[in-house]
């Protein structure tokens, strides 16, 4: 405990300033961790099989209020945007998944993007703490007594080095943290989207069905 007080007094500013972007690091990664991995998914084949029995008959309603037994999960407020366009009408199929993806996929994944952000800025912080550390340094030795400038060069340096080493360990932990919720939330949006197109498709099979047995035989 003792040696982490001292590499932090030792650092000097830039050390505290990089302390905030560790801490809004860790809460972001651990908010989207448990977001994308607890939270959001369902069980995705019981959703799609219970939405998709409604919609082959062409019940969307129903289907309808079968996504409101999950209504926090992106799957089922993207499935009830879509349910909403086949209801309404839609222009393609490509354009009433894209469309129905927008708000699911915003909260899948919003604030991923701050963790490589908070990585180059940190690493930054901690590059301008060396740099200041440096000029420090130089400037602390010339005015100083032969037999002191050894102390006082190896104090801004430690000053220098200490910036470098936590900002590129904290650069370290977001990146980390960024390749495992963002490797979960793209699974996340690629279920989603997989199974709007199994919608889509029972959706247009039943449109299909009326029309074929609704056309008699044909008049010679």
């Amino acid at each position: 405990m003792s040696s982490i007080i001292v590499f932090f007094h030792d650092g000097g500013t830039f050390m505290y300033i990089n302390i905030a972007f560790l801490v809004l690091g860790l809460v972001v990664t651990l908010e989207r961790f448990v977001l994308v991995y607890f939270v959001l998914p369902i069980n995705e084949k019981t959703f799609t099989a219970n939405v998709e029995k409604y919609l082959k008959v062409g019940n969307i309603d129903a289907a309808a209020k079968a996504c409101q037994v999950a209504p926090r999960p992106a799957l089922s407020r993207a499935t009830r945007t879509l349910l909403g366009l086949l209801k309404n009408g839609y222009e393609s199929p490509m354009i009433a998944i894209e469309q129905s993806m927008m708000d699911a996929r915003g909260l899948v994944m919003t604030r991923i993007s701050w963790l490589w952000a908070i990585a180059n800025i940190a690493t930054l912080v901690g590059l301008i703490g060396t740099v200041v550390g440096l000029i420090g340094a130089f400037a602390a030795i010339s005015g100083v007594a032969a037999d002191k400038k050894a102390e006082v060069l190896s104090k801004s340096i430690s000053e220098a080095m200490n910036n470098t080493a936590f900002g590129l360990s904290i650069a370290v932990i977001c990146i980390i943290g960024h390749l495992v919720v963002n490797s979960k939330a793209m699974a996340v949006i690629e279920k989603c989207e997989h199974a709007l197109f199994q919608f889509i498709n029972a959706h247009a099979q039943w449109r299909k069905g009326p029309r074929s047995s609704d056309a008699g035989p044909a008049k010679g």
